[in-house]
């Protein structure tokens, strides 16, 4: 494998330290594609800065590690786009930084890309936002995580299908996408919708979105956002999203 051919991981972090750390390690230990690591602090006021500072990630399959920090927070498609920039993969692969990957995700995300020529962003599938149970326990228990992904894989293995959106908790991209859509929009500040609204201008491009069906990532839902410091500039998520979702027209479908 060139490294030409690597994922470029861009991993956005606002507070959650005790999150980032999870999700940071779930990509060293499970990753066994080629790949760079793109951190963004997007003006954290928690310990993110110091955990950032003090990481040393070691791993035979990551190629450079790349550390930005903003003063404030310029908002999740800023980010993206920041990281975008300086990424060096033909794929970017976009996660939250309260995710935790599994065996073989990156081949799986790499596989559906390119199973057909038009597939431009390929997602995952992923636990339910309705059930909070599993994320407490997945709290205590990191291995129910594993046990369900080996099953998801060895059920649905390379099995890819056509999606209606790929939601940017995983999404990963084909870099030379973005010369004939744009990069992210940069008006969902802070967050909620970019990701949406990015998967409707790839279709109107003539691109299709696929998940790849045999890879499982877990989501523990809303960490960052449900901190002191984004609900004092924000009142809460629901009126963030609930915002974006009508002043963008996004589909009652595609909202998550």
């Amino acid at each position: 494998m060139t490294e030409k051919n690597m994922v470029s991981i861009i991993i956005p972090c606002f507070n959650a330290v005790k999150y980032t750390k999870k999700c940071v390690e779930s990509v060293l230990k499970k990753s066994s594609y080629p790949y760079e690591l793109i951190l963004i602090n997007n003006g954290s006021s928690d310990s993110t800065s110091q955990y950032l500072k003090k990481l040393r990630p070691k791993s035979e399959f990551l190629k450079k590690v790349l550390i930005i920090n903003f003063k404030k927070n310029l908002g999740v498609a800023k980010a993206l786009n920041t990281g975008i920039l300086k990424s060096s993969g033909r794929y970017v692969c976009y996660i939250n930084n309260d995710v935790i990957v599994t065996k073989y995700w990156l081949e799986g995300l790499v596989y559906a890309l390119n199973e057909n020529q038009k597939n431009a962003v390929a997602g995952t599938m992923f636990n339910p936002f309705e059930n909070k149970m599993l994320v407490k326990k997945a709290e205590k228990n990191n291995k129910i995580i594993d046990i369900e992904a080996a099953r998801i894989r060895l059920e649905n293995f390379n099995k890819v299908k056509k999606a209606k959106t790929v939601h940017g908790l995983c999404m990963c991209i084909k870099k030379s996408i973005f010369k004939k859509t744009g990069f992210f929009n940069e008006n969902f500040y802070p967050c909620f919708g970019e990701d949406i609204e990015f998967c409707e201008r790839v279709k109107k491009a003539g691109y299709r979105l696929a998940d790849a069906c045999g890879v499982y990532i877990f989501h523990f839902w809303n960490k960052s956002v449900r901190s002191k410091e984004f609900k004092k500039e924000n009142k809460n998520i629901e009126t963030v999203m609930n915002r974006h979702y009508k002043k963008f027209n996004i589909h009652e479908k595609h909202k998550i």
